[in-house]
């Protein structure tokens, strides 16, 4: 899924090489997710108990998908390294349709994970008159109910809602084409969050190499297209955010991350950042216009789709809160699970529920570290400030969601690709690291307690690194 421009290099051989296997491996790829689809539709057909259907009933399914996936990743960082187009007049539709084949493929393989079935269902609950913010996805029987592992009221807004809505009207052709319907938005937005990036970056000189790496990043592909997780839609969010905020737009910024939020809850985080920096720059008319367009969006909300306490707690999901996985609070709980250890089952609940506010705090102190940062320095640029937002919501990922999906941390890629060529290579290596070692091995080892260390160990080393590094700088003028 990734792709390499074969007019331009079609004399190197390696380029040759490279592209030969990426098509091999994504059409495999692409094949066993067809079969996965079968396999799963024949055992949702006969779960007459309602138990719980993994995403690969056989382990070997999922650790040979997961190589396919691996190796496609690593074709792709052969690729950046090797390769520095240097065209200067190659516009965008050029990359766009030299990436076709990639795209398309990404677009046809079914998704193996199951959010978007539950996508679908939401609308249907809407399109019959049932709030799926009220109502559990459990009390609404549908096409897709057989397919549904999450049966909760939806974490989703009511922006989101809206595109569950359009997708849900062609289930009734048939439930495949209303889940392919929803790929295609979600295919178009990452096309267009590729473009928002060109647009941004139209001085750079690295726009072309950035441009076309984001569009055929096999982890954006996988999980924004093939699997179609609303958080290419925060991504958007993110980009349009951060180019506001570098043109000075802030009243746009604010109403940006409002619209975010009523897409998925994470830009509720971003919000006390921004409105602090107005503050700091003292931008008085703009503050009280984004306090009052902020109060009008939530009352408006709350008339409109979230007419209660329930209905806005629904956003912040609850059916999760005692959960753990893929995250440092489920590392802990399998470390102290150990059956070397022999540790007593309470004596493991003590100690665990010790570890959880410990760690969450952790959180807490860097997002209020970070926003006083503009208070802290004399200068703070935009660009730093984006970097920022990126930061907190990496440290969120890491430090404050126990229960944590691969796909969470998609978003920061587009951080990345917007400050490629700022100050800021700290932030765009540990962004890297976590969102390619999180995403490969979630579907390679998932349900192993390697994963946990593997998503988790490899960011926190980096992360700590930093930190002995800026200690010892501290520490050098003292001797001297």
């Amino acid at each position: 899924m990734l792709m390499l421009n074969a007019n331009n290099l079609s004399n190197s051989k390696k380029n040759q090489i490279l592209l030969s296997f990426a098509i091999i491996f994504s059409l495999i790829l692409c094949g066993e997710l067809a079969i996965r689809a079968y396999s799963f539709y024949l055992d949702a057909l006969g779960n007459s108990t309602g138990r719980y259907l993994p995403d690969f009933p056989n382990p070997f399914d999922q650790i040979r998908t997961g190589i396919e996936f691996l190796f496609l990743n690593i074709i792709y960082v052969v690729w950046l390294t090797i390769n520095k187009n240097k065209e200067k007049d190659i516009t965008f539709i050029k990359i766009l349709k030299n990436s076709s084949f990639f795209l398309l493929i990404a677009f046809a393989g079914y998704p193996i994970t199951t959010d978007i079935n539950l996508y679908i269902h939401y609308g249907l609950m809407y399109l019959n008159g049932i709030n799926p913010f009220l109502n559990p996805a459990s009390t609404f029987t549908s096409e897709l109910s057989p397919f549904l592992v999450w049966k909760q009221t939806s974490t989703y807004g009511p922006i989101s809602q809206l595109l569950f809505i359009f997708s849900a009207f062609f289930v009734a052709i048939t439930p495949s084409l209303g889940i392919y319907i929803f790929k295609l938005i979600c295919l178009l937005f990452h096309i267009l969050n590729s473009y928002l990036i060109w647009g941004h970056l139209k001085n750079s000189p690295y726009k072309i190499n950035v441009t076309t790496a984001y569009l055929l990043s096999p982890l954006l592909l996988y999980e924004q297209v093939t699997n179609a997780h609303v958080d290419v839609f925060i991504s958007t969010i993110l980009i349009i955010l951060i180019i506001c905020l570098k043109n000075y737009n802030y009243l746009a910024a604010i109403v940006t991350a409002w619209i975010g939020f009523l897409i998925k809850t994470l830009p509720i985080v971003w919000l006390p950042l921004i409105f602090v920096y107005l503050i700091k720059q003292q931008r008085w008319k703009i503050l009280f216009s984004a306090i009052f367009i902020s109060v009008a969006i939530i009352f408006a909300t709350s008339l409109i789709a979230l007419p209660s306490v329930d209905a806005w707690t629904s956003l912040f999901n609850p059916g999760v809160k005692d959960r753990v996985g893929g995250s440092l609070y489920s590392l802990i709980k399998n470390v102290l699970s150990y059956k070397i250890l022999k540790l007593p089952v309470t004596f493991q609940a003590t100690v665990f529920s010790t570890f959880k506010p410990i760690i969450f705090s952790i959180f807490v102190i860097s997002y209020l570290i970070i926003l006083v940062k503009p208070y802290l320095k004399k200068t703070y640029s935009a660009t730093s400030f984006s970097t920022n937002i990126g930061w907190i919501t990496l440290i969120l990922f890491l430090f404050a969601a126990p229960w944590y999906c691969s796909w969470y941390s998609s978003v920061l890629l587009a951080i990345v690709a917007l400050n490629i060529d700022s100050n800021s290579k700290r932030f765009v290596i540990t962004s890297i690291l976590f969102c390619s070692s999180s995403t490969v091995f979630y579907y390679l080892l998932r349900g192993i307690r390697l994963y946990d260390f593997l998503t988790v160990l490899p960011t926190l080393a980096v992360i700590i690194f930093w930190l002995v590094r800026d200690i010892q700088a501290l520490k050098k003028p003292l001797k001297n």
